[in-house]
């Protein structure tokens, strides 16, 4: 067991403990993992509730795909998939925990029929860096 934990990467996602860890932005308990997201910085682990929250403290910290490793939660199998090959939805009508209307997929076709059911529109994590998250919070 020492051996396989010792193997895991530092640039790695981790386990979220549900209910007990706090997002890294908010501080609100995360307790839904269908928005949920991490930031790995050296081996420091920054925890998310929102994918909003996390694009926000990148923003704030300035951390980008240089110095940071970033990872969201696939929507449909809640297993973790690497930020820069997801799918984003975006659309005001997904509720997030902080509101920010953001989930990801790591399937394009999901994401696509995702979107079109609900009247989203489809982003790659290159150009949800040119918005500005910090001032888009609406929880």
């Amino acid at each position: 067991m020492l051996v396989i934990a010792g193997c895991q990467s530092e640039k790695s996602p981790v386990e979220i403990d549900k209910g007990v860890d706090m997002c890294e932005s908010c501080r609100m308990t995360i307790s839904d993992f269908h928005s949920a997201a991490e930031i790995i910085e050296s081996s420091k682990v920054h925890k998310f509730d929102d994918i909003g929250c996390m694009l926000a403290y990148a923003q704030t910290s300035n951390l980008n795909f240089g110095n940071a490793n970033f990872w969201v939660m696939d929507y449909d199998s809640l297993s973790w998939v690497n930020a820069d090959v997801a799918y984003y939805v975006l659309s005001p009508s997904i509720r997030t925990p902080m509101g920010y209307g953001i989930i990801a997929f790591k399937d394009s076709i999901k994401a696509n029929e995702f979107a079109d059911k609900i009247g989203g529109k489809i982003e790659r994590l290159e150009s949800l860096f040119k918005t500005d998250w910090r001032t888009r919070h609406t929880h």
